[in-house]
């Protein structure tokens, strides 16, 4: 499920996440919304916090469906380019989203073994955690019984400690879960590794761009090409429950 568009950028968007789970796979997504808040270009980057000479070329939130046909046209609206200074040479980009994201798996997934062969995103509900979905979202990963209804489902990027749900109901559950958001080499790539008690709701990442950019009177056109048939992962969460997640989109980037 490739959707191709065409926007002035120059890197790719990649979400990854390290669960250290015995039993997991991946399956497609024919819905996954993320919410951009900020796009800044830096001249230079060791980390989530380091954004030299910065220039925001897009803020405020915009929803995007990459697994939708309209995710290029809205994706494309985003940011004014213009804005960089003639001659300057940018290295990398900074992205700021939200940490929801609300996906649909294309069809059921198996969790990993027999346990689990009907794994499906389904409607998200306060009934699914300890407390409510506000409180628990950063700290709580539900358990879904597996063969539910397919629908739409909200996904956090929690806590890097988290309690992991045990039932549909969460009224068992074990806490001191470790969740470990991935990092690149050096300065190539880096993201938030949010703390046990954060409760922001911001989730930051460094992209470092396949060339250096220099500044024109001319803006690059860039061919980015999304594709999601492995951006739903789940895992056995005990005899007939799953455990879901966002997973990366496959990102391809061509500079013309």
């Amino acid at each position: 499920m490739n959707k191709i568009f065409k926007i002035i950028s120059l890197t790719t968007f990649i979400f990854t996440i390290f669960i250290n789970y015995s039993y997991s796979a991946t399956g497609a997504a024919d819905i996954y919304k993320v919410t951009m808040r900020k796009l800044e270009f830096c001249t230079a980057s060791t980390g989530v916090t380091s954004c030299d000479n910065s220039v925001v070329v897009g803020t405020g939130d915009k929803e995007v469906d990459i697994a939708s046909v309209s995710a290029g046209s809205s994706a494309a609206s985003y940011g004014t380019p213009a804005l960089l200074p003639l001659g300057e040479t940018y290295t990398h980009v900074r992205v700021t989203i939200d940490r929801k994201f609300s996906v649909r798996s294309e069809t059921a997934i198996t969790g990993g073994d027999a346990n689990t062969d009907a794994c499906v995103t389904i409607a998200t509900a306060d009934s699914q955690y300890a407390t409510d979905e506000a409180t628990d979202k950063y700290t709580h990963k539900p358990a879904v019984a597996e063969g539910g209804t397919r629908a739409e489902m909200r996904l956090y990027l929690i806590n890097d400690q988290y309690t992991r749900c045990n039932n549909a109901a969460c009224s068992n559950a074990t806490d001191d879960q470790t969740m470990t958001y991935a990092q690149g080499t050096g300065s190539s790539a880096a993201q938030t590794q949010h703390a046990d008690g954060s409760s922001d709701a911001d989730h930051i990442l460094i992209y470092k761009l396949t060339t250096p950019y220099k500044v024109t009177t001319k803006p690059p056109t860039v061919d980015i090409s999304f594709g999601t048939r492995n951006a739903v992962g789940v895992s056995n969460n005990g005899s007939n429950l799953c455990q879901i997640w966002a997973e990366e989109p496959i990102v391809t980037v061509t500079v013309k």
